[in-house]
């Protein structure tokens, strides 16, 4: 039969050449193979990992670089292991050390709607309950929980800003503290000091702004959330620009 005239290897015949066909042919179909082969494979100058699709639990090779469609996750992996006894899979776009910008797959900010009154002497939660932002819906703002949950192990930035507001009509100073948490155990700390004097019937007003920042190693799973406490009677965080909670993930 007459040669394929086809460039892809996608467009060769399985079935060819049949066994009808005469010897003398079968340098022009290794001509033709090695044809498709170049034309498919332009870039292919050493040996090439492949992408395979399939299920859990995986191939079983062992060749780094190779790239898994894990179809029972639909995620996207590829192998790290650094040697080639054993493949290691890492999810692309989650925990791949190659990421450049983290950033646009986890970041949130959140303020506040309304004042909040923080009872004296108590560790209360901040409820940052309005979402500017939330990339990878990572922050729960709709329930009590006002937390960020990690989406994966990694590295974040967090930094919290307050604005209070207490009066007092006798003389006495106040110890004020606003923390970063994770999993309810204190990561972060800022702590101030206030003196109100007030020699009259009149009381004195006073509205500082507090803010913390800190990195955090975070397991997938773990919660950070903004906790204050406050010695004065009658502490208030206002729902201004100064308050809010935002964060995003370093690496």
């Amino acid at each position: 039969m007459a040669l394929e005239d086809v460039d892809y290897v996608t467009e060769l015949v399985k079935e060819n050449p049949p066994g009808t066909d005469a010897i003398s042919q079968g340098d022009n179909h290794i001509r033709l193979i090695k044809k498709v082969l170049t034309q498919s494979l332009p870039d292919v100058d050493r040996a090439a990992s492949t992408i395979i699709t399939m299920a859990s639990p995986g191939p079983t090779t062992n060749v780094k670089g190779t790239i898994w469609y894990d179809t029972s996750a639909d995620t996207l992996k590829i192998n790290t292991a650094t040697t080639g006894a054993t493949a290691s899979w890492v999810a692309i776009g989650t925990a791949a050390p190659w990421i450049t910008s983290p950033a646009s797959a986890c970041m949130f900010r959140a303020t506040m709607s309304g004042t909040q009154s923080i009872t004296q002497n108590t560790n209360t939660l901040v409820s940052f309950d309005t979402e500017s932002f939330d990339i990878g819906g990572d922050y729960d703002h709709s329930g009590s929980d006002y937390d960020f949950e990690a989406p994966a192990t990694g590295y974040y930035f967090l930094h919290a800003s307050t604005r209070w507001s207490a009066a007092s009509s006798a003389v006495h100073s106040v110890d004020d503290d606003m923390y970063i948490r994770k999993n309810g155990s204190t990561y972060a700390q800022v702590t101030a000091y206030q003196i109100y004097y007030d020699p009259g019937t009149a009381y004195v007003q006073s509205f500082p702004v507090y803010q913390v920042s800190c990195v955090m190693n975070m397991t997938a799973g773990d919660k950070a959330t903004v906790v204050v406490r406050s010695e004065s009677q009658n502490a208030e965080i206002h729902s201004v620009n100064d308050s809010f909670f935002e964060g995003y993930r370093l690496a």
